[in-house]
């Protein structure tokens, strides 16, 4: 969306002057009527766009799972570490998206929709942390409130955080009072489901705790105690609004890194990288390789190889006949299968809310034990590897978990439970795979936070290769401002911001 100024559009003009996946009015420049059911439709899966396009990719690549070759195209400013306040504009894109939610959170009870007034704060959270992640402090009490604040000061981060905590609270609240229909086409993540809405505002409640675990001074007690008695996230969060195989309606992952609607290449295919493969190689992994993966040489995604040295990576940024694009492998069939167009969006794994359910119980934050809410993580990941919930499964969910049972009982330390020494280390490796080829931008936020999977030169476990081969100098531990930001609120936008040292709050390494 075109914003004309920070913040400030009304949300219809704004609403008109953007091409959405869903179409609000007949003609987009005639704006006649727009219900807040429509804009929540389009909102979703904006997210998912937003979700699937550069900030994934960007994290991806700063967290093992993406290379960037110079002897294939792309990502020279993620393989170098040399990039500007003009590079890497997720800021405004995720504000566009909070702004939609706003509008609906706005009209939703005028319009007889205000049961979407509680998932709206949800998605909301999904994306406000996205943003703080990124960038730390931005502006948020003075945000999304029109032509009031054209110039919106800046919050601070942790404050922010805090305040999302409360706003999953008001959003389950809200939903426990409102009275939802039996079905709500609009709602194409949980239709309408109260329960299933509150156990994801309980898991993002447990990602911004966890999130905070290392900052002097949290105490999670409060925070624990506000988790509604509704659970957490136990099946695959898909955003499925019915894509379809023509343009701008595929798959946003499927279009942004796999095929077209035609089945054209949309590009030389994102390249992996070699810290992910490693482990999965090292681990004897090959049931997740095999997947997450494709074989080298395989532009389709169409071969199944079982043998490990079929699948190669890159180091970050190599260089050389070694890292042509035919000798390294891509994004697997997980997420790729040429055809395979119209596959719902996964908006969040259950196999990543497992493994929050492991850290935070290891921490002693929540009742239950660690170690078999990691182990379940492991086997929904299994899971969501093979595309069990798909169409285009490549093991049946037998099948995926007895793979994960032998994998845990396997010796090998940050895979088997008992033969880990360091139970949070477990954790968090197994959720790095987890988010791969998932959530790209989730990833880097914990690797930040957790430096894992790491070796002495703070990159990877002892053994592996190194994240940073052809990259120099130290890693970016965050974004600029964006240059349009400091051009329109140049007053306000944070100085002196520094992406190799100016950590995000939480980041205490």
């Amino acid at each position: 969306m075109k914003k004309l100024v920070l913040y400030a559009l009304v949300a219809s003009v704004a609403l008109s002057s953007c091409q959405k996946f869903i179409d609000v009015n007949t003609n987009p420049n005639t704006a006649t009527v727009t219900r807040a059911n429509f804009v929540f439709a389009n909102a979703l899966q904006t997210s998912a766009r937003t979700m699937a396009g550069g900030i994934h990719i960007t994290g991806g690549s700063w967290d093992g799972y993406y290379a960037h070759s110079t002897s294939f195209t792309g990502g020279g400013e993620e393989k170098t570490y040399v990039f500007s306040n003009n590079s890497f504009n997720y800021f405004d894109p995720i504000y566009d998206n909070l702004n939609d939610y706003q509008y609906v959170l706005s009209h939703a009870d005028a319009d007889g929709y205000g049961y979407l007034k509680g998932p709206c704060m949800i998605m909301q959270v999904m994306m406000w942390q996205k943003l703080v992640d990124i960038y730390g402090n931005v502006p948020y009490t003075q945000a999304l409130q029109g032509t009031a604040f054209i110039t919106p000061k800046y919050d601070d981060a942790a404050t922010i955080y805090q305040s999302l905590v409360a706003q999953l609270t008001t959003a389950v609240n809200t939903i426990n009072a409102a009275t939802f229909p039996a079905n709500e086409p609009s709602d194409f993540v949980f239709n309408a489901n109260k329960t299933r809405w509150k156990q994801l505002a309980n898991t993002l409640k447990l990602r911004l705790m966890v999130r905070r675990s290392n900052v002097a001074g949290y105490n999670a007690t409060a925070d624990a105690a506000s988790i509604s008695g509704d659970g957490f996230i136990d099946a695959i969060v898909l955003l499925n609004p019915g894509y379809t195989k023509t343009v701008n309606k595929l798959n946003p992952y499927y279009r942004n890194y796999g095929f077209d609607e035609n089945d054209a290449p949309t590009g030389d295919f994102r390249k992996m990288q070699q810290p992910i493969i490693d482990w999965l190689k090292a681990s004897n992994d090959i049931f997740r390789l095999s997947r997450i993966a494709s074989a080298k040489g395989d532009p389709n995604n169409d071969l199944f190889s079982q043998n490990p040295s079929d699948y190669f990576a890159a180091p970050l940024g190599g260089a050389g006949s070694p890292y042509l694009s035919s000798n390294v492998s891509a994004m697997g069939r997980m997420q790729i299968k040429k055809g395979d167009a119209t596959r719902p969006f996964i908006l969040m794994t259950d196999a990543e809310s497992y493994f929050l359910q492991a850290e935070a119980r290891q921490r002693g934050w929540i009742a239950g034990s660690a170690q078999a809410a990691y182990e379940e993580g492991v086997r929904r990941d299994f899971n969501v590897v093979a595309n069990t919930f798909g169409s285009s499964f490549t093991a049946t969910v037998a099948d995926a978990n007895a793979a994960a049972n032998t994998y845990l009982t396997s010796g090998v330390a940050n895979a088997d439970w008992n033969a880990s020494p360091d139970k949070l280390k477990a954790i968090w490796v197994q959720k790095w795979i987890a988010l791969c080829n998932i959530d790209g931008s989730e990833a880097w936020a914990e690797y930040r936070r957790t430096t894992s999977p790491t070796n002495t030169n703070g990159n990877l476990p002892p053994g592996y290769t190194a994240h940073t081969v052809a990259a120099s100098g130290p890693e970016p531990v965050r974004l600029f401002y964006p240059l349009r930001e400091e051009n329109v609120n140049g007053a306000n936008v944070p100085q002196g911001i520094n992406v190799f040292t100016s950590r995000i709050f939480w980041d205490i390494n």
